[in-house]
């Protein structure tokens, strides 16, 4: 990325850096550019291990580099290490994700047997190639809106030689990489522009079951689900943490696991407590 402010007036409005590949130091230049000309500039990291299983580590890494670049926007790239998973991962995304301003880049098609319904954030299909032109193209997004994610914008490969004339270039819209643009971004700007996201349906309220709302109980999960991340991911977990009692340690001296265990038991609580009194 030699000429961010050229990016910029050519219609570009944030970079992102693969961090999972390459030392977050060696983004420096670009980071100091993209300041130069006010342009956001994030991380984004593949999260698949060495055996394509999925890591959680790179996705906290993500949320913790956006946080350490002055709350930037950032990418998770999931793509086939969450094949098959239901909606045990997209819920985990989403629930450490949050209210981040974040996106999921995938492979161009859903999975059929992910539940995407999770997923909050925008969803980037990487329409790589020159079969993702035309109606290609509006299968994707439709698809990807037929699963129940809201908002899609597509990202368009630009190695291999691809040129633009291959896509319909209706922004928004992605580019990767853009180190193959070759720092012309002209020829890659908008010739129109679409909207990506689309209407929420309203949603009928669940009836509730006989005699009102229905007692969470014991089985809320909430340690069970804990104690599978004291093995899968130690590093955001509080040693000391004892979900027998969750208010032993001040919320603030928790890692992100322990704090969110915390939470959901408190919620469990609260929420019979409130059935039992009404």
């Amino acid at each position: 990325m030699e000429d961010v402010q050229n990016m910029k007036e050519c219609g570009f409005g944030a970079i992102f850096c693969n961090i999972k590949d390459y030392p977050v130091e060696e983004w420096d230049l670009v980071r100091e550019r993209a300041r130069a000309a006010g342009v956001p500039c994030g991380p984004w990291g593949r999260t698949a291990t060495d055996s394509n299983e999925f890591d959680p580590n790179v996705m906290l890494r993500l949320i913790e580099v956006a946080a350490d670049w002055g709350d930037q926007p950032y990418i998770v790239n999931s793509e086939s290490e969450i094949n098959g998973s239901g909606d045990d991962i997209t819920s985990y995304i989403q629930q450490m994700c949050g209210a981040d301003d974040y996106a999921l880049s995938m492979e161009p098609w859903p999975f059929a047997n992910v539940d995407w319904s999770p997923i909050k954030a925008p969803v980037l299909p990487q329409c790589f190639g020159p079969e993702w032109g035309g109606t290609n193209y509006e299968d994707v997004i439709w698809q990807w809106h037929h699963v129940g994610v809201r908002c899609v914008v597509p990202t368009f490969g630009t190695y291999s030689g691809w040129q633009p004339e291959l896509y319909p270039l209706l922004a928004p819209y992605g580019l990767y990489t853009a180190d193959d643009c070759a720092n012309d971004f002209a020829k890659w700007a908008a010739k129109g522009s679409h909207e990506p996201c689309a209407e929420a349906p309203p949603q009928p309220e669940p009836a509730p079951p006989e005699g009102g709302m229905e007692k969470i109980g014991s089985e809320h999960g909430a340690k069970a689900w804990y104690n599978r991340m004291k093995v899968l991911d130690p590093e955001y977990c509080t040693p000391e943490f004892n979900p027998d009692d969750y208010d032993a340690i001040p919320p603030k001296s928790l890692k992100a696991h322990s704090k969110l265990c915390r939470t959901l038991l408190i919620l469990a609580a609260d929420h019979d407590e409130a059935m039992q009194s009404g």
